[in-house]
């Protein structure tokens, strides 16, 4: 069974309300042409909702989150809004209505790792990678079958057959898809919301996402 998650789901993984039509030059990043997932989170360290859409392949997504995350007696709530279009990534913070912009330094090694094989080909190193592995159990959420996959470290995660990640647990904390529409993208102002706040430089993570580095994963360095 091929399945796909996009690095940006290890912390755990579309023109105006259409399926977008994609460029063919354009790197295919997920089987999947477009899509938008509402998200629940709860547990004891957050709640609240997030969507995430992504449109031409995931070469342009978007995520908003508004979360409060919690423990000990202190809170603190997350609302921001993710973009991402090819190596670019947006991040906006909702509540001061500003940004910063950041290249992905995972994009260039993702696209070389993809040359010569498909996303779906690729889905089964990338969760090995991860220590995923498939438990043979599955599972309807938001009316959607998906497959449960376990890792000693990453929690437990369930993915459609075509890569589209419904539910992550870790560490009693869970997220679990309340929405699913296949071949929606969402708003196209969620995609271009970064041109009309103000956006600074972003820092420098050209060191990878949280040490997290797809030329170590996959054995090739990026160029």
């Amino acid at each position: 069974m091929k399945i796909f998650a996009t690095c940006m789901t290890v912390v755990g993984l579309i023109a105006c309300s259409q399926t977008a039509t994609a460029d063919p030059s354009t790197p295919r990043l997920h089987p999947v042409e477009s899509a938008c997932i509402t998200y629940e989170s709860s547990g004891q360290m957050q709640s609240g909702t997030s969507t995430r859409c992504h449109r031409d392949y995931a070469y342009e997504a978007y995520e908003i989150i508004h979360i409060t995350i919690g423990m000990a007696g202190f809170s603190q709530s997350q609302n921001t809004h993710t973009i991402t279009i090819g190596n670019t990534i947006y991040a906006i913070d909702l509540d001061t209505n500003t940004g910063t912009q950041a290249v992905n330094p995972m994009y260039d090694g993702f696209v070389d790792a993809l040359a010569g094989s498909s996303p779906e080909d690729m889905s089964d190193a990338f969760l090995s990678a991860m220590g995923m592995t498939p438990t043979g159990e599955t599972k309807t959420i938001a009316e959607t079958e998906c497959n449960v996959y376990n890792s000693p470290v990453m929690g437990t995660a369930c993915l459609t057959s075509d890569g589209l990640m419904l539910e992550q647990v870790v560490m009693g904390n869970v997220q679990r898809a309340i929405s699913v529409s296949i071949g929606e993208s969402g708003d196209d102002a969620n995609y271009t919301f970064y041109q009309t706040v103000p956006m600074s430089q972003g820092p420098d993570l050209s060191n990878g996402i949280g040490g997290l580095d797809l030329g170590d994963l996959f054995g090739q360095q990026p160029q």
